[in-house]
């Protein structure tokens, strides 16, 4: 086991989250793959969304990396509502959770999908410069949530 404690991946079977799981794992880490679909790094199969399953996965845990989304493709395959669940209510679960639980950190991946529109140069520009001052004009709904 690594020093930091056990850590939890989110979204395991995703390419962030396989890479990282993998990754943390070869560097001797104690790590725990959560997802809602199989794979190779995954531990446990199950949604994020499932407080009592979460709060399972959390028992030792000192560090979460949450991977776990409804992203751009699946825009096409399922509703707004599911993305509302998964996204918002799944991370608000897991971060309720890490804190009950003493979780020390907890990392939270995001996307410039965020940002939609506003990561359009403006005239004259070559790229747009991600800071805390951009304003978000999200596309779609995975933008938004």
């Amino acid at each position: 086991m690594g020093s930091a404690g056990r850590m939890l991946v989110t979204g395991s079977a995703g390419h962030l989250g396989e890479a990282l799981t993998a990754h943390l794992r070869q560097a001797g880490h104690d790590v725990l793959g959560l997802d809602l679909l199989p794979g190779s790094e995954v531990d446990v199969q199950g949604s994020i969304t499932r407080r009592e399953l979460v709060a399972e996965c959390m028992a030792g845990v000192s560090c979460v990396f949450h991977t776990a989304t409804l992203h751009k493709p699946h825009v096409a395959t399922h509703p707004p509502d599911q993305f509302v669940e998964t996204n918002v209510t799944g991370t608000l679960i897991l971060l309720e959770q890490a804190i009950a639980a003493g979780v020390r950190s907890f990392v939270f991946t995001s996307t410039t999908s965020t940002f939609g529109d506003a990561m359009l140069p403006g005239s004259g520009d070559q790229a747009v410069w991600v800071t805390e001052d951009l304003v978000p004009l999200p596309k779609n709904i995975y933008g938004v949530t």
